[in-house]
């Protein structure tokens, strides 16, 4: 039942920790109740076993999965491929040591499979000198055995946006702090693991392996007078940076949510609700739509990150 209104919503983060992670989300984002050491802070899911709980509000304690529930299109939009299913996870990830050399499903493939298709994103936040990553297979037998020595290598620079299609074979390297965007999905399909001795997912790696995939890779574009940048449009997702020079006022349509990550700086974030938010260094904002949030700088170089459908 409907008893209020949705309003911009702010979550409690879900962190997880692996052996390769680091230091860099509590000391980055000013988080002093991280684990130590911390991979992953998974701010906002709605998977089974990690539903996000919200922060402020009247709904405050309540489940992105429960909202999504109650609200449905008036919570994820027109586009969302399920009314009642949030459609996207965003996480931090602070890789010290090398991820596993990895894949994820297509729909096709992930329906033969009994899981749920996978695309991300990788904003790199933070990269060390000589931070790197592996996307992509040359060309050669289409065999598991000796891939690691077939991926490419691709430097890595705070700025850049990695679009990681599904087929496509990846792994982050150390020295990379990381915010991604994500279908909501839990389907990885382990090829390597550079002798950690994981558990390994051959054949449902081979299933979904494309052999010609090819990261896109986007740069940092130059400063200029655009403030909002277009950086990555994909079927399942839109990516933007804002650099906040001045108020602006931003509007969500029947269509899509929309989600705000403050990656530097400090803002406000005006809206209909009773009172304005002030968004720090690692706050993430879920704005749904038919909605309009007015947001201010409060410090120079305040810089946002923008997801849409």
């Amino acid at each position: 039942m409907k008893l209020h209104s949705l309003y911009p919503l702010m979550f409690r983060p879900i962190y997880k920790d692996v052996f390769w992670g680091g230091n860099a989300i509590a000391e980055t984002f000013n988080r002093p109740h991280t684990p130590r050491p911390c991979a992953e802070s998974w701010e906002l899911c709605a998977l089974e076993g990690d539903d996000s709980l919200v922060a402020n509000g009247v709904f405050e304690g309540m489940s992105l999965s429960e909202l999504t529930r109650i609200f449905g299109r008036d919570l994820v939009g027109e586009k969302a491929p399920e009314a009642d299913v949030f459609p996207l996870l965003f996480k931090l990830v602070d890789v010290r040591g090398r991820c596993s050399v990895q894949v994820h499903p297509d729909l096709e493939t992930a329906q033969r499979l009994g899981v749920l298709p996978k695309h991300e994103l990788w904003y790199i936040l933070k990269a060390e000198p000589g931070a790197e990553l592996w996307a992509g297979v040359a060309d050669g037998p289409e065999q598991l055995d000796g891939i690691t020595g077939r991926l490419f290598r691709h430097e890595t620079r705070a700025g850049d946006v990695f679009d990681i299609s599904p087929g496509l074979v990846h792994a982050l390297g150390g020295g990379n702090l990381v915010f991604e965007v994500q279908q909501s999905s839990s389907a990885a399909f382990r090829i390597d693991d550079w002798g950690n001795g994981r558990e390994v997912h051959p054949a449902a790696a081979m299933a979904s392996i494309d052999w010609q995939a090819r990261p896109g890779i986007y740069p940092e574009p130059p400063c200029n007078r655009r403030d909002l940048r277009p950086r990555v449009t994909t079927p399942d997702f839109s990516f933007a940076t804002l650099d906040l020079r001045r108020m602006r006022t931003l509007r969500t349509t029947s269509q899509s949510f929309m989600v705000l990550f403050c990656e530097r700086g400090k803002a406000t974030l005006g809206h209909d609700g009773p009172q304005p938010l002030t968004l720090l260094p690692g706050d993430l904002v879920l704005v749904p739509p038919k909605q309009q949030v007015t947001l201010s700088p409060l410090a120079e170089k305040t810089h946002l990150l923008m997801t849409t459908l």
